[in-house]
């Protein structure tokens, strides 16, 4: 079996990617996007495989600069503005994404997940069913002598299974609007416009909706509260149709949501999270959430906020714990400071901004300055702040940690710290925290700077280890973790001490 492998097309203009998993994002993300940009990128699977992609962030001049992906169901599809869309999965073993610029504005662009379902686990899982998608709604575009007709009207969408259609008029420009029976949460778009298409033809602006039957959820109400995905934390159920809508108890508030824990089978299980209690209703979408990133915080810009889990057919991951309240209107939340981290600024308001540094020996990943939006969301993630995985340090006391410390350091790690101190001195170890994947991932530590020095401890597992004490004036510290799972990682400081009589020190 072919060992899986990743690939990352960020700041080139397009391309060619074959790995099973990787990211794709605009030129210069997350900074702006030039002008004038003509970008295709495309994402090669075996045949039989699929490929899901899911967007992280998208902003892009409306209906200026746009995206366009191609190999999925519809064809094609053409994204555009400041909303996060939604997942797509091909309907072929490829997809291409067709990034265009004009001469204009710029904005910070897109960055997408993808990730390829090899064609066996694919089987396993039965026919894919895409929301609102429905055969019969289709209609010819030539007539029976293969002449293409003109036409001023559309094709009778019908009524979904369950639901209700409102609007009789199918000619160009109507309207027809879809509502679903109780218990019932609406999949695909609450309204259809008839439009004309290619000069000749009429055609709907969307498939007609589904309206699926609602399993799980609640109504919420301010001004706090917590709630989970169904079996939290076991994992939530296949075919889910799960809606909460949470209410803020006072009308001139709004919601703001944040994540103890987020983790949905990537591609195929999704949370939509709506503004207002319209459930369903594309135009308040405000996040499409899949996989295990997620926002710090999430904001309403009124007083009620929708979610909808979906799950496909097949097996699901352990779902989510979800923190609610409500806060002042036109603010996006405090969304707090980075562990090791400072934070310069205190308004949360729209259009205040904050700025980000890290401790001492730390170092900054992601954006140093963040601004509050109007549509009440923050610009980006606050960034985090990661021990370096090469260093040394000079200083007498300090602290060492594993990378990402205490949220678990990843895989495919071979670092190396060396802590130098004066000639003469020694220097001590006391371990804060201990956890590593045991036998795989360890620490060695060494007393001296070369490779080849004498290893006074190698240590994995959940066990603190004790104090240790150098010989010398060097401590050498690898730290080594293997391809797959992690553990919390370790908290060790040290000091250094000179030994001016040469007596063994007594620490």
């Amino acid at each position: 079996m072919p060992t899986a492998y990743s690939i990352q097309a960020e700041d080139t203009c397009g391309g060619t990617l074959r790995g099973t998993s990787g990211i794709i994002s605009s030129p210069n993300f997350p900074s702006e996007y030039h002008n004038s940009a003509d970008c295709t990128w495309t994402i090669l699977a075996d045949p039989g495989d699929t490929i899901s992609i899911i967007f992280t962030d998208f902003q892009t001049e409306d209906k200026y600069d746009y995206l366009e992906v191609e190999g999925s169901e519809p064809p094609t599809i053409t994204l555009s503005g400041m909303n996060v869309p939604a997942p797509v999965v091909s309907n072929k073993n490829w997809l291409r994404l067709h990034f265009v610029t004009d001469s204009n504005h710029r904005y910070r662009g897109f960055s997408a997940q993808y990730q390829v379902k090899k064609s066996i686990d694919f089987k396993s899982r039965g026919v894919k069913l895409f929301p609102g998608k429905d055969n019969g709604n289709k209609f010819p575009i030539l007539n029976d002598g293969g002449i293409k007709q003109a036409s001023n009207s559309c094709p009778d969408p019908g009524e979904p299974e369950n639901g209700k259609r409102i609007g009789s008029n199918f000619s160009i420009g109507a309207t027809a609007l879809f509502t679903c029976d109780e218990d019932h949460v609406l999949q695909g778009s609450k309204t259809i416009t008839c439009q004309r298409v290619a000069e000749v033809f009429a055609a709907w602006s969307d498939h007609r909706p589904a309206c699926k039957v609602k399993t799980c959820g609640s109504n919420l109400q301010g001004p706090s509260g917590t709630f989970t995905s169904p079996n939290f934390p076991i994992q939530y159920e296949s075919n889910s149709q799960c809606v909460w809508i949470i209410t803020a108890s006072n009308p001139n508030k709004v919601i703001q949501i944040n994540f103890e824990e987020f983790d949905l089978e990537i591609g195929y299980d999704t949370l939509t999270i709506g503004d207002g209690g319209e459930v369903g209703d594309p135009r308040a979408v405000l996040q499409v959430l899949t996989g295990s990133f997620v926002p710090d915080l999430i904001v309403s810009m009124t007083h009620q906020m929708w979610l909808h889990l979906q799950s496909d057919e097949s097996v699901g991951s352990i779902g989510f714990k979800i923190n609610y309240k409500e806060i002042d209107k036109e603010s996006c939340g405090d969304p707090g400071t980075p562990l090791y981290g400072i934070r310069d600024g205190g308004g949360f308001s729209n259009g205040d901004v904050l700025r980000f540094e890290c401790q001492f020996g730390f170092e900054l990943i992601g954006e140093r300055t963040i601004s509050c939006q109007n549509n009440n969301q923050w610009s980006a993630n606050i960034p985090i702040c990661i021990f370096p995985c090469l260093s040394n340090f000079t200083a007498p006391v300090g602290s060492v940690l594993s990378p990402d410390y205490p949220e678990g350091y990843g895989n495919n790690l071979n670092c190396v710290w060396l802590i130098l101190s004066e000639p003469g001195s020694r220097i001590h170890l006391a371990f804060n925290d201990f956890d590593l994947e045991a036998p795989y991932d360890f620490l060695a530590v060494k007393d001296g700077e070369l490779p080849d020095s004498a290893v006074l401890g190698r240590f994995s597992g959940a066990e603190v280890p004790s104090h240790l004490t150098s010989n010398s004036n060097v401590l050498r510290l690898e730290f080594q973790a293997d391809h797959s799972m992690s553990g919390r990682g370790f908290n060790i400081t040290y000091s250094s001490e000179y030994n001016r009589a040469g007596i063994p020190m007594m620490i």
